[in-house]
């Protein structure tokens, strides 16, 4: 029976190290409080480890003069370097924001994929030579698909979608239908109208207005807002 505590240079109790006996695939877990109780055979070999902590190897006498036996583990702290992390501030509007994130530069996972893919100005060349349009084929549509260019223009083309949808559904509109006043109030129940940017852009003036009211009873029920105006 081997009994022990594991503690760091500063006597401090190493939780919950684990102890294997690799010989016999075998292996235990200290406490909260770095002590541990277990049953070997003499000669075994005890491999203590512990997050952030330099492995130990404790080898066990072949001959003990009692059946205990009590061992006191110092493991030394191990340094592990992290990556370099860069933390920026929240830009403080929305063109900011957008300007910086389409300046973000990412690493392209398909970057060093050759697909072998004709480029825009080819496909454009060879529907002149053909003398006619060609309809988007294989090739084109691995191209939109998979080129860094395409995924750009897909991004950038949401931003713009989320712009145009904010020039119609914003503050000045959600004060005017539902009479509220103050900046917080406005955004509490813009977050809970969330409504879709496709039916934002394509909804008809008293289609958006009926469903900002539907969604200001709603948030009135909540108890968040005062009673709707003309209800």
């Amino acid at each position: 029976m081997v009994k022990g505590e594991i503690n760091d240079p500063d006597l401090n109790p190493v939780s919950y190290a684990h102890i294997v006996v690799k010989s016999r695939n075998e292996g235990w877990v200290g406490d909260y409080y770095g002590k541990f109780r277990i049953e070997v055979f003499p000669g075994d070999t005890l491999f203590i480890s512990a997050v952030s902590f330099h492995h130990v190897a404790i080898l066990i006498p072949d001959v003990l003069n009692s059946p205990d036996y009590f061992i006191s583990v110092l493991m030394q702290k191990d340094t592990v370097n992290l990556k370099e992390l860069i933390v920026r501030p929240w830009p403080a509007t929305y063109q900011q924001l957008k300007k910086e994130f389409m300046e973000i530069e990412i690493d392209d996972p398909l970057a060093n994929l050759d697909l072998h893919l004709p480029s825009p100005e080819e496909m454009r060349n060879l529907a002149y030579s053909q003398g006619g349009i060609v309809m988007p084929g294989p090739f084109s549509m691995l191209y939109d698909q998979f080129s860094k260019e395409a995924r750009s223009k897909r991004i950038y083309a949401e931003l713009m979608k989320k712009e145009k949808a904010g020039k119609r559904y914003n503050k000045t509109l959600v004060s005017r239908i539902t009479g509220l006043k103050n900046d917080d109030e406005i955004n509490k129940f813009m977050e809970f109208c969330a409504l879709q940017i496709k039916f934002i852009l394509e909804s008809t003036d008293y289609e958006l207005y009926a469903a900002i009211k539907d969604c200001y009873s709603e948030f009135c029920k909540t108890g968040a807002g005062t009673t709707p105006p003309g209800e």
